[in-house]
């Protein structure tokens, strides 16, 4: 994972004009109804999570009161269980058969206060679905599952906003905010070595500041309303300098965990 320093001006737009010999533009994929990181507010818990969270607070596995259409406040509450959250750190040790996204759903709620307002929680739930997609590492470089070409550098993502219809240009910035954020957080530690050796002028402000614009670009685009994530883009672009900081304190969470 790298970039280069480029002028930040997320806006600029080629004027030349092209030579009669420039290839025709590259299609792209069309944009999904419902991209894979806006899935946050779908029942995000597994049968198996929810079998091993009864199991480990010592509920029946078919106890009515706490499995309903949905996931019941009665059972989200138990995420914040300091017996989950020890099973699911490690501390406990043993092998786990739960989804990446209730592992992430534990442990952003340990590292982060608790969720005050509806808003709150659906970030968490957002960045819980984030980062279980981004385990595939393939995702994390591309725009959508699936397609041919990858982005390693923030500035060739902003190119492809320039060159993407209006739609895609949502996705583009929607992962542009993902991508910066998980840099700014989970690689904070890499950018920072690089940093100090001289392997790139490129320190986490760089990717803080690109993250937050992306994200206040992704929120006002017509798709962000139509998906209902408007909120949740504008809450990480105010917020993104906090969220990063619980992303760098789970990367060394789980450094530690291994070893």
């Amino acid at each position: 994972m790298s970039d280069r320093i480029i002028p930040f001006d997320a806006d600029r737009r080629c004027e030349a004009t092209p030579a009669a010999d420039t290839p025709a533009p590259r299609r792209r994929p069309s944009v999904p109804r419902v991209p894979d990181f806006a899935h946050a507010d779908a029942t995000w818990l597994q049968a198996r999570d929810i079998a091993f969270l009864l199991e480990v607070e010592g509920h029946a596995p078919d106890d009515n009161g706490l499995i309903t259409a949905g996931i019941s406040p009665a059972l989200e509450t138990l995420l914040e269980r300091e017996g989950v959250y020890a099973r699911v750190a490690g501390e406990t040790g043993g092998w786990l058969n739960i989804s990446p996204q209730l592992y992430f759903h534990v442990m952003l709620r340990r590292l982060l206060p608790a969720p005050q307002s509806y808003l709150q929680r659906r970030v968490l739930r957002y960045l819980a679905n984030l980062l279980s997609l981004f385990v595939r590492t393939d995702r994390l470089y591309r725009i959508q599952p699936g397609e041919d070409e990858s982005f390693e550098y923030l500035v060739d993502l902003l190119a492809e906003v320039a060159e993407s219809e209006h739609e895609r240009q949502f996705l583009v910035h929607a992962h542009l905010g993902n991508y910066a954020l998980y840099l700014a957080g989970l690689g904070r530690r890499w950018v920072e070595y690089r940093l100090k050796y001289g392997r790139s002028a490129l320190g986490v402000d760089y990717y803080q500041a690109m993250g937050r614009r992306a994200y206040r670009q992704a929120a006002d685009h017509r798709l962000a309303r139509e998906l209902e994530l408007q909120p949740v883009f504008a809450y990480l672009s105010q917020r993104f300098d906090h969220y990063a900081d619980a992303l760098l304190r789970l990367g060394m969470a789980r450094a530690s965990a291994d070893g």
